[in-house]
Order: C-alpha cells, then sequence, then structure tokens
C-alpha cells in the first residue's frame, strides 16, 4: 500500500471517529422541535410564507439534514463532519489557541493555526464557521426574495412576471431548506458536548476532581433523553424574549457558545445524579426534562433570532453582479434589471 493510500486510511478512521461521535446533537427529535419552534415565533413582518404550517415543518425536517448527509463519501466526510462541534479546552480555548472571541476571520486561517498548534482540524471541529456560513446564505435567500417579491407585485408583462414568480418560488424553497441548514447548527452549539473536549465522556487525559463519567454518554443524553421526555411545550416554554443583534453576526454567534459553554459542567453533574437513566425515578427524570427543556429552547430562541437578523441584513445584501441592493432597485438605479436577474 503507497504512503498515500495509508495515509487516506488513517485520515478516514479520524475522520469516521470524531465525526460520528459528535454528529447527532439533539436527534432528529430534538433537531424538529428547534426548527419548528422557532419558525412558529418569527413576527409577523417577516414573509408570511415562512408562517405557513408547511414551511414550519419543512424547517424542522431540513433541520435534519446535516445529520442524515453523513457517510456520503471520504471528502464530503472529512469537510463536514467537522462542521457540527468545535472541541474547547476547559478555559473556553480553540485548538487553534485563541478564545471564541479572536477566531481567525476564515475557517482557513483557523485551520492553518490548529495546525501550527500541533492539532488535526478534524479534531477541532469548525461549528462557528458552520453557523456563520449558513447564516450568510441565508441573507442571500432572503435578499433575493425581497427583490423578486416586488418586481412581481409591479411587473406588467406577463413574461417577465411569470419568471420572476418562478424564481420567487425556487427562491422560498431554498430559503427554507436553508433555515433548517442554520437551524441545525445553531442547535448544535445549544448542546454543551458538541462545545467541548469532554464530548462523549469526561476526557481521560484532563484533570476530574468531580469524577465525572468517562463513558460513552453523548447519544443517550442528546437523543435517547429528548427523544423520551422532551415536549414541544419544554421547548416553546423555555424560549427566550427576542434578542436583536447589534454588533456583527460572528460576534453575537461567539457570545451564544460562549453561554452555552457554561452548561457543560451542569450536563455532567446531572449525569452523575442519574438524571439521564432510563430507570430514574420521576423526579430525577422530571429535574433532566426541565434541564433539556431549557437547552433546546435556547436553541429554539437563537434560531428565532438569527433567522429576523438575517432578514433585517438582507435589505442591504447585494444581488446578481456586480451587485444591486433592494433600495437600489427599487430606486431604479439598474437599467434592464430583468435580464440582469435573468442573466
Amino acid at each position: 500500500m503507497s504512503k498515500w493510500f495509508k495515509s487516506v486510511a488513517v485520515l478516514s478512521v479520524a475522520v469516521a471517529a470524531f465525526g460520528a461521535s459528535q454528529a447527532l446533537a439533539w436527534g432528529s427529535h430534538g433537531h424538529r422541535l428547534i426548527g419548528e419552534e422557532a419558525m412558529r415565533a418569527l413576527p409577523s413582518y417577516l414573509p408570511s410564507f415562512l408562517k405557513t404550517p408547511q414551511s414550519i415543518a419543512d424547517v424542522g425536517e431540513y433541520s435534519r439534514e446535516p445529520d442524515r448527509w453523513r457517510d456520503a463519501g471520504f471528502v464530503h466526510d472529512s469537510d463536514r463532519n467537522s462542521a457540527h462541534f468545535i472541541d474547547l479546552y476547559d478555559d473556553g480555548t480553540t485548538f487553534a489557541g485563541t478564545t471564541m472571541d479572536n477566531l481567525p476571520r476564515t475557517r482557513a486561517d483557523y485551520d492553518i493555526a490548529v495546525v501550527a498548534g500541533g492539532k488535526k482540524p478534524w479534531h477541532a471541529g469548525y461549528l462557528p464557521y458552520a453557523q456563520i456560513d449558513a447564516y450568510q446564505q441565508v441573507v442571500k435567500d432572503m435578499a433575493y426574495w425581497r427583490v423578486l417579491h416586488y418586481l412581481e407585485g409591479r411587473e406588467t408583462d406577463a413574461v417577465k412576471r411569470g419568471w420572476y414568480k418562478a424564481d420567487r418560488i425556487r427562491r422560498e424553497q431554498l430559503m427554507l431548506r436553508d433555515i433548517g441548514i442554520l437551524s441545525h447548527y445553531m442547535g448544535n452549539s445549544t448542546n454543551p458536548m458538541h462545545l467541548s473536549i469532554h464530548y462523549n465522556g469526561w476526557d481521560k487525559d484532563t484533570a476530574n476532581p468531580q469524577g465525572f463519567t468517562s463513558e460513552k454518554v453523548h447519544g443517550p443524553l442528546e437523543s435517547d433523553f429528548v427523544s423520551a421526555h422532551i415536549k414541544v411545550a419544554d421547548v416553546r416554554g423555555n424560549m427566550a424574549a427576542p434578542v436583536t443583534c447589534s454588533a456583527k453576526i460572528e460576534v453575537c454567534m461567539a457570545d451564544k457558545i460562549k453561554r452555552n459553554f457554561t452548561q457543560l459542567v451542569p450536563v455532567y453533574e446531572l449525569e452523575k445524579e442519574g438524571v439521564f437513566k432510563t430507570d430514574a425515578p420521576s423526579e430525577l427524570t422530571t429535574k433532566g426534562t426541565v434541564f433539556m427543556g431549557k437547552l433546546l429552547g435556547a436553541g429554539a430562541a437563537d434560531l428565532r433570532d438569527v433567522v429576523v437578523d438575517a432578514w433585517r441584513e438582507s435589505k442591504t445584501m447585494k444581488v446578481g453582479y456586480p451587485g444591486a441592493t433592494y433600495d437600489d432597485i427599487i430606486a431604479g438605479k439598474v437599467p434592464d434589471i430583468y435580464s440582469y436577474l435573468k442573466d
């Protein structure tokens, strides 16, 4: 076997081990709840199609997609599996030697810093970059939708109006799918096990003064327990009041991750108490349900808020080439707008 094939084989095993262990976050049930409840809570001034029962259900289903992508092939998996998590040390620093407040601007720069620190990028995870990427795609979707909706309502030429309508419908389908992807990664970040080196039991090579388990408890906690005990009311009742991002979206996303990271030790404390065991007394199960409901409620509230942020930002996002904003177009600054968008 050549050195190249040996390297690929080793990398494949590593990607499978690290990707699979952190891929599920909340399981299908939890991710559906986050996506659906966020959509139900959107304010009325967002496009009405986002609030239909079908759209809400679609986002719930699309929220599961990144988990369903797994095992598509080596190149695909080696790139995407690490999107589900970021491993932070106990002091909140990354494998790149930074904090969440000073992450490199791009994932490529982050990977370079990780390698320079003697680590492997697929071990480090890149969840914050996956969140920003998904968010920016939703902003772009909404920018196109704004323009198409405006032009469709004012076009008198039947052929042009028909094209605007068809493209607007395509954009709506894409937007729902892309909000679902964003939902998945926002949900992943509210599971503190997706933010730590202690992602599936307490790391055996680190200090463990409280004697937390090093068994593989990730799946049973996030998927089995949530599926068995978390209901719509548990998520809806734990959604905080809306918060507008008044800084760069990178800052607001990082703040959410830092908030969620503080819940890692409480998860392990509850696990040690036996709260998540299938045969736990009802009072302990209730304690776990309350805790997990708060995490999932935070995920739904975060998704609601960033979708609203995306809608606000979409008004100034350029569409087409070389680029025009919604305000440019309604001001008539783009001649032959039909050809500009279509061709």
